[in-house]
């Protein structure tokens, strides 16, 4: 049975990630500027046969989760899972007064959850101090064995979540700002977000812990005016080139 990944949006303009089985499906963020636009992505990018069965929110910063958002989740039938720290602040920052008695809200602990094939193990990640985020580890057991895939964005320390990446078959990562660029084109938000330098050296650590590489890796929320995809690739490749280690993954 495959299991599909996508990335629909991932920047500070808004974060959607979506994957799938024949059986489940699973949206991580729903930071979409407005109701026409999530009801686009959902059309324009999942198969018709796929149904959602949950949003999972990493944290409520309002291009990962907002208000229209939320009004499009609660006329779907899936529930919205999000961790216990961010109950309120969900509340405070984006509910506006609408009382959202039709939302699915189910909070998860530091242990975890199911949800359909996969499992979810989140793991807190440095990000903005007023703001707790998370990233996940999610399996999904099938005859051949267990995949491991790796989610995570919106953190400016990698050491401490280092061993969560090792052995992962899938692996999404931030790989925000290139130092230059953000030189030229200072922000201050920046700071709260992996640079390319540091993605390379958190994949070069994990395939040296590694077994196996991963199958592949995925480098996501780019700033669009403080990084390039070339900029960022180019970063990771240099960083096994000179740690002599071989990047024998896509």
């Amino acid at each position: 049975m495959p299991i599909y990944f996508k990335s629909i949006a991932s920047s500070s303009n808004g974060n959607c990630l979506a994957i799938w089985t024949e059986n489940s499906c699973v949206i991580v963020d729903f930071g979409l500027s407005s109701m026409k636009r999530c009801r686009q992505a959902i059309a324009d990018h999942l198969p018709s046969t796929v149904n959602i069965d949950a949003v999972v929110i990493s944290h409520t910063h309002s291009d990962h989760i907002s208000y229209y958002p939320l009004r499009v989740l609660e006329g779907l039938d899936c529930s919205v899972r999000i961790h216990q720290d961010c109950i309120e602040q969900l509340r405070a920052k984006h509910f506006n007064g609408y009382g959202f008695g039709d939302l699915d809200i189910r909070p998860f602990a530091d242990d975890g959850f199911q949800v359909g094939d996969f499992v979810f193990e989140p793991f807190e990640v440095s990000h903005h101090p007023q703001y707790p985020t998370f990233g996940f580890v999610i399996k999904c057991t099938q005859r051949a064995g267990t995949t491991k895939i790796v989610i995570a964005t919106d953190f400016n320390q990698w050491q401490p979540v280092l061993n969560h990446f090792v052995d992962a078959d899938f692996i999404f990562i931030e790989s925000n700002h290139d130092h230059e660029l953000l030189r030229q084109y200072y922000n201050h938000n920046s700071t709260y977000h992996l640079p390319n330098p540091d993605t390379a050296s958190l994949l070069c650590a994990a395939r040296q812990r590694s077994v196996a590489p991963p199958q592949a890796v995925m480098l996501g929320h780019m700033s669009p005016q403080r990084n390039t995809r070339e900029i960022a690739i180019k970063e990771v490749r240099q960083a096994f080139t000179s740690n002599g280690i071989a990047m024998d993954f896509d």
